[in-house]
């Protein structure tokens, strides 16, 4: 990935002191003005009065304009990158605090300012603060269970069991990475049977060398064709040599031997195999067209069906949302696309199709209000929706298909 956290997190500061300079520098040079014209009222003599005072607007107009021309530049290179992701520009463009999982409501191709929801739960870097140490997942000695990890809003790292074989699908955010390595150890993991990446956005993939690095994997599963732009390219192409690197067999998702396998006794189907090229696809739809690409993978537990959706959804008048959500039919429990984000995501048709009992939602409850709407018009008998940032989600399946999730 051609832009780290690191340098989100320094252009966001540099932003906020720029702006803090151009309110309050001016704001104390007006004061001492507004000083200075007291004072040449009581002395009307003072030669060097208009001197100081053309000084002091001349550096009010500096100390404002400057900021500002430099604030615009970031925008404008910010929004004319090739090597930020839009939950990256929005971060940057808005200044918000990059210590937190900022998010973006997503709108149309032009990207026009909108709502950010800010995510209030602790962002861990590395090993967890003081405080926050205690296990997030519940070991499961034997049989099955799920874990939609609480790794903050609007980004995804999924845990699935069944005794002693794991798998994982996504990675979360860069800051996450040893956050869900110590879930792992917390579970006994000694070895992942498979990591699924569904996409190449930082929000799915940016704790995959952490992961790799602490525990072995034994297949990535990953789409390996295609042409994304430039930095998704390089982000699929690092994820695979780290993956070659050590010793890790990599399937490609768009290959039929790869798009049905079994954890144990859990069945994973693959579905939005096909890889779409974004080489004629504008600058301002990068990131959009990766999300369009995610890789889908429904698991069957117990005659119950689990539909991990990634960020699919209908863009670019492909509408792969929906004709995936056919080919799938009739599912028990939805990790609802996109974070629960409503501008292309979870169209109407498509969860028409699924009829989910249960929703997962990895964000806050704001950003995911109209999706869930949605998925509750879709299914009468619609149960309950269950949003990670609230608490790890568990997940388990009784031999009789009894489904029960705890938080």
């Amino acid at each position: 990935m051609c832009s780290s956290e690191e340098v989100i997190v320094f252009i966001v500061i540099f932003n906020r002191i720029l702006n803090l300079i151009r309110i309050v520098a001016p704001i104390l040079l007006m004061i001492t003005l507004a000083i200075d014209f007291i004072r040449g009222v009581s002395n009307p003599d003072d030669k060097n009065l208009k001197k100081r005072i053309n000084n002091k607007l001349l550096a009010t107009f500096i100390l404002f304009a400057i900021p500002t021309l430099a604030r615009a530049t970031i925008y404008i290179a910010t929004n004319n990158s090739s090597c930020l992701e839009e939950e990256q520009i929005y971060q940057i463009n808005e200044h918000y605090n990059p210590f937190q999982n900022v998010e973006y409501i997503e709108v149309d191709p032009d990207r026009k300012r909108t709502k950010i929801i800010q995510d209030p739960s602790d962002y861990e870097k590395g090993t967890p603060k003081s405080g926050i140490t205690s296990p997030t997942v519940g070991a499961v000695s034997d049989g099955n269970a799920v874990y939609f990890l609480n790794v903050g809003a609007s980004t995804d790292a999924i845990i699935i069991q069944d005794g002693e074989h794991f798998g994982l699908i996504d990675t979360s955010l860069k800051g996450k990475g040893q956050f869900i390595v110590n879930q792992l150890k917390i579970l006994g993991v000694k070895e992942l049977d498979f990591l699924l990446i569904t996409h190449s956005h930082a929000d799915h993939v940016g704790g995959y060398n952490t992961v790799m690095s602490n525990i072995p994997v034994k297949t990535l599963i990953i789409k390996t064709d295609g042409a994304l732009y430039p930095a998704h390219e390089s982000t699929y192409s690092n994820i695979i040599k780290t993956a070659q690197s050590k010793g890790t067999t990599v399937c490609n998702g768009n290959s039929p031997p790869c798009q049905n396998f079994n954890l144990g006794n859990i069945n994973f189907k693959l579905y939005n195999t096909s890889f779409f090229s974004a080489s004629s696809v504008s600058s301002n739809n990068r990131g959009r067209f990766d999300n369009v690409n995610s890789l889908c993978a429904v698991a069957t537990i117990n005659g119950r069906r689990i539909y991990f959706s990634g960020d699919i959804g209908n863009y670019f008048g492909k509408n792969q949302e929906s004709i995936v959500a056919k080919q799938i039919g009739d599912i028990d429990i939805y990790k609802v696309a996109h974070h629960g984000y409503v501008s292309f995501n979870n169209h109407q048709d498509a969860l028409n199709a699924l009829k989910a009992e249960y929703a997962v939602v990895t964000n806050t409850r704001g950003p995911a209000a109209t999706a869930i709407s949605r998925v509750k018009k879709a299914n009468s008998n619609f149960i309950k929706t269950y949003y990670t940032p609230e608490g790890t989600v568990t997940l388990t399946i009784s031999t009789s298909g009894e489904i029960q999730f705890k938080q």
